[in-house]
């Protein structure tokens, strides 16, 4: 009796499973929602709750694209850093792409495919418009007219995240900077401050890491959590979470083909206005430490990061003009799933905000080395 009910129960198990996937896959498939909004909105709530009682809560929201935003036009937003979990996106930021914010459309958040693995996790995924970051099922939600968010560094970025160095690891093939161009959409840049301030990396375990990757399609690195705990990724650090919004970069007409010219230029442009919005914020938002140090940026195909100088504050620019022409505001009021490339490359870095240390922590510079092992990306 006791192994019929086993077998009965694992039977159940398996059916559920297929199910869930077969529900997903046609989701994708069609390009739409799964299950009516409230739904999504309820699960939303019950994820901001639950990342509340952990201590970790969206404490301001801001910046100057929150207001040149139209709601007739569809974004591609991009959202840095990665994070050891990618915590805010789940648990904070989900319920924006669930109610259409910040733009008044619905928006669907492409992530790594191992996390539809996870009980719990992939359902809660599905409700709040979580959808793999998958080449085909990225081209077909954006050719039902829907807007998409994407992590450009993904896996890679996940496994070098720091909480003493902010970073941005860019793709060898630019997938995200092609979709856009190939689409007409609008990028929009997200910058999510302290998501990298929950844990604290522990060095000397990325062979580890390496080979979780390699074999689970896992890529979080060796951490430690609250009280000290090792490993504990449902008990972060309480941490105040600031999210601000870019100005959107205009693409202008759909390029079905665009060329590596196209391509690089638009990514240059991107780049600087990512530089741009961090610069403005950063003080005001991470630890003083981590701050200072700028933003490392790094390219996996190799090719060199152009030197960054910081915009002048609106303060300095009304001062350096002649008092009869001066009109710029010196104040402004401020409200308090991966697409990783698995191409081989090599990798650049370069601060965007100070002058950085001679060389990047130690597991940026491993990147090379676990790229080389790993399959090429679908995006």
């Amino acid at each position: 009796l006791r192994r019929a009910r086993l077998a009965a129960a694992a039977a159940l198990c398996c059916v559920y499973l297929e199910a869930r996937r077969r529900l997903l896959a046609s989701a994708e498939h069609e390009g739409r929602r799964i299950g009516p909004k409230q739904l999504g909105v309820l699960a939303s709530w019950f994820l901001q709750k639950f990342s509340e009682l952990n201590g970790v809560r969206l404490a301001s929201e801001s910046g100057e694209g929150l207001h040149m935003l139209n709601p007739e036009r569809r974004y591609l937003i991009v959202w840095h850093p990665h994070g050891f979990l990618a915590w805010s996106a789940l648990f904070l930021v989900s319920r924006m792409a669930v109610g259409g914010h910040p733009h008044g459309r619905e928006w669907f958040a492409m992530v790594a495919p191992a996390l539809f693995r996870i009980p719990i996790v992939s359902e809660a995924l599905m409700l709040v418009n979580g959808r793999k970051v998958d080449k085909k099922v990225v081209e077909t939600y954006l050719s039902k007219g829907k807007s998409i968010a994407l992590q450009p560094g993904g896996v890679r970025e996940q496994m070098i995240t720091r909480h003493d160095q902010e970073q941005a690891v860019f793709p060898a093939n630019l997938g995200f900077i092609r979709m856009a161009l190939k689409y007409g959409m609008d990028l929009l840049p997200a910058y999510i401050f302290n998501e990298t301030q929950m844990f604290r990396r522990v060095d000397g375990f990325e062979k580890f890491t390496e080979w979780v990757h390699r074999h689970l399609g896992f890529g979080l690195p060796t951490v430690t959590a609250r009280f000290g705990l090792p490993m504990a990724g449902l008990l972060p650090l309480s941490t105040d979470v600031h999210v601000r919004w870019g100005v959107p970069l205009e693409v202008g007409p759909a390029i079905d083909d665009p060329t590596e010219e196209q391509v690089e230029s638009l990514f240059l442009k991107y780049l600087e206005a990512l530089r741009n919005l961090f610069d403005k914020y950063a003080q005001e938002c991470l630890p003083p430490e981590v701050a200072a140090r700028g933003l490392a940026v790094i390219r996996l195909d190799g090719k060199p990061v152009p030197p960054h100088r910081p915009a002048a504050p609106r303060a300095e620019l009304s001062a350096m003009l002649p008092q009869q022409h001066t009109s710029l505001s010196t104040t402004e009021a401020r409200v308090g799933m991966d697409a990783a490339d698995m191409a081989t490359a090599t990798t650049s870095a370069t601060a965007a905000v100070s002058p950085m240390p001679t060389t990047l922590p130690a597991a940026s510079m491993r990147i090379s080395s676990v790229n080389a092992q790993t399959p090429a990306s679908k995006l």
